[in-house]
C-alpha cells in the first residue's frame, strides 16, 4: 500500500471508530468492506446454503456494474472486499482479472471455494495472479458420508487433493496468500471436528485451519438459536461492512437481511457511497443504537457472531486482512471462554 493510501486508511479507521462509538448514524465512512456476489452459479447443492432449491439463474454480476463499483469502493477508503456470496467465484471467468484489480487499486481480497474446480489449471493462474490475500476452502467434514451430507455434488477425495497440491505449489512460489481450510460446525459434522483440525493441521502450506459456528440459521443446522433480539451492542456489520452486492446490483445491509429481507437500493440506480448513508441504512442504525434492533425481523433473529464491543472497536483500529488473521484466535480462545469475548448466545442444544 502506499503512503498516501495508507494515511488515508488509517484516518478513514479513525473516523470509523468515533463514528461507532458515539452513535453516528449517518456520514459514517466508508464502508471499509464489502461483500460483491460476483456470479450466483454454482456447482453444489449444499442443503444449509440459500441457494438450494432457491430457482436461482446462472448469471454473473454485470461487467457494466462491477468495474466501477470495485473503482468507487477504493475511492471511498475500501478495505477489504469479499469476491463471493452464494456462488461458487472459481465459475465466474473474471476471477483472476478481479484479484489483480483489486491489487492494483490497494483493496485486500477474500475468497471462499468450496474447492471442487481447483484443478492444476485454476491453480496455476490463481498463483500467477498473484492470488487473493485470503483463501478460504470450505470442507465441512472429514469422512466421505459427513462431507456428502453438507456439500451435495462434490467429492471429497478429490477436493481433499486439490488443496494439498495448491498448499505445495504454495509454498513452491512463495506466495504470499493465506490459505485456509474451514469446516462450519453444524449438528452433524460436529463430532468431527477434532479430527478435521488434525489432519488439515498437519498439511504444510495451509497456513490456518478455522472452525467455524454456522451462522445461517437454519433450523436443521444450527447449533445456537436466533437470539439477535438479545444483541446488547449496535452491530458493527452497519458500520464497517459489508454491504452486500447481490448479482442483480440489488444491494443489502448484511448477508443475513440478504437471505429474506429488504435491499436498500440498486447499483442500476444509486452509488455505492448513497446507499451506505441512505435512509435505510440511517434507520436500522438507529434502530440498534436506541437497543431496539429486535423491531427489525431479520435483525431480531439473526445468528451472526456478537464480539463484546472492545473487540468490535479493535477490530475497526485494524486493516481487513489482519482481521482475518486474528479471526481464528479469537475463535478458539472464544469457545474456551465464549462469555468474556462474546455477547451471551442461546444454544440450539
Amino acid at each position: 500500500m502506499n503512503p498516501a493510501r495508507q494515511l488515508r486508511s488509517l484516518t478513514t479507521r479513525g473516523k470509523l471508530i468515533h463514528a461507532y462509538v458515539t452513535a453516528k448514524t449517518h456520514a459514517v465512512p466508508g464502508p471499509t468492506a464489502l461483500m460483491i456476489e460476483t456470479t450466483v452459479r454454482c456447482n453444489l447443492l449444499c442443503p444449509m446454503c440459500p441457494r438450494t432449491g432457491a430457482d436461482y439463474p446462472n448469471e454473473d454480476l454485470p461487467d457494466a456494474l462491477l468495474w466501477p463499483l470495485i473503482e468507487d469502493f477504493a475511492r471511498l477508503g475500501g478495505d477489504h472486499v469479499y469476491l463471493y456470496g452464494l456462488g461458487e467465484p472459481f465459475l465466474d471467468g473474471r476471477i483472476t482479472d478481479l484479484l489483480a484489480a483489486c491489487r492494483r487499486l490497494g483493496v485486500a481480497t477474500v475468497l471462499s471455494s468450496n474447492g471442487t474446480l481447483l484443478n492444476a489449471e485454476r491453480r496455476a493462474r490463481l498463483l500467477d495472479a498473484g492470488g487473493a490475500d485470503h483463501l478460504i476452502v470450505g470442507i465441512d467434514g472429514v469422512t466421505a458420508e459427513t462431507y456428502a451430507r453438507y456439500r451435495t455434488g462434490g467429492q471429497l477425495h478429490k477436493v481433499v487433493a486439490n488443496v494439498q497440491a495448491l498448499a505445495m505449489e504454495k509454498r513452491l512460489r512463495k506466495s504470499a496468500m493465506v490459505l485456509v481450510v474451514q469446516l462450519i460446525r453444524m449438528r452433524h459434522n460436529a463430532h468431527e471436528v477434532d479430527a478435521f483440525m488434525r489432519f488439515w493441521s498437519a498439511v504444510p502450506g495451509v497456513d490456518e485451519v478455522r472452525v467455524k459456528t454456522e451462522d445461517i440459521g437454519l433450523p436443521e443446522h444450527r447449533v445456537v438459536e436466533p437470539d439477535g433480539h438479545l444483541r446488547q451492542n449496535p452491530c458493527h456489520l452497519l458500520w464497517r461492512g459489508p454491504l452486500l452486492v447481490r448479482w442483480d446490483g440489488r444491494v443489502y445491509p448484511c448477508y443475513h437481511i440478504a437471505g429474506n429481507g429488504e435491499p436498500i437500493g440498486d447499483l442500476h440506480t444509486t452509488s455505492l457511497a448513497a446507499l451506505w448513508d441512505s435512509e435505510p441504512m440511517r434507520r436500522l442504525r438507529g434502530l440498534h443504537v436506541a437497543g431496539r434492533s429486535a423491531e427489525h425481523p431479520q435483525c431480531a433473529t439473526c445468528p451472526a457472531i456478537r464480539p463484546r464491543q472492545p473487540f468490535v472497536v479493535g477490530a475497526m483500529a485494524l486493516r481487513g486482512t489482519t482481521v482475518r488473521r486474528i479471526v481464528p484466535w479469537f475463535e478458539k480462545a472464544a469457545a474456551r471462554v465464549p462469555w468474556a469475548f462474546s455477547e451471551r448466545r442461546l444454544s440450539a442444544d
